[in-house]
């Protein structure tokens, strides 16, 4: 497994490098993938939230990476918020067992606009 616990600024200036422009500070935990992905996991009790950005250049490495998170985050409900601009993202969590649950407009943290598809998976439904 290529994942590396790293700090909170580092986490959060590699979401803003790497694509994500409005990315909050915020307390989550922060995973680096061989260098080249970044990965935030929110523990909300009944499942986790997850957030990917990948390093331009290095997204073909994107089914390795999402593999790997997998395996750190376990048997749990996973959600995954995945920005419209960004919808090509979709067709990689579905090989993984994700599901389309929700599509529409939201309020950003940083009180920006955008549109976002929600993806889920559900524990017990899908082995890698």
């Amino acid at each position: 497994m290529n994942l590396q616990k790293i700090d909170a600024l580092t986490g959060q200036a590699l979401f803003r490098l790497w694509g994500v422009p409005s990315w909050p500070p915020i307390p989550v935990s922060y995973w680096l993938w061989a260098r080249c992905g970044i990965f935030a996991t929110i523990e909300l009790g009944d499942h986790v939230d997850l957030h990917m950005a990948m390093q331009p250049g290095q997204r073909w490495r994107c089914r390795d990476a999402v593999r790997d998170v997998l395996a750190l985050i376990g048997n749990r409900e996973i959600h995954a918020p995945i920005r419209i601009e960004h919808k090509q993202v979709c067709n990689l969590a579905k090989k993984f067992g994700f599901r389309e649950t929700w599509r529409g407009e939201v309020e950003y943290i940083d009180g920006s606009k955008g549109f976002l598809i929600l993806m889920k998976r559900y524990p017990n439904e899908w082995n890698n």
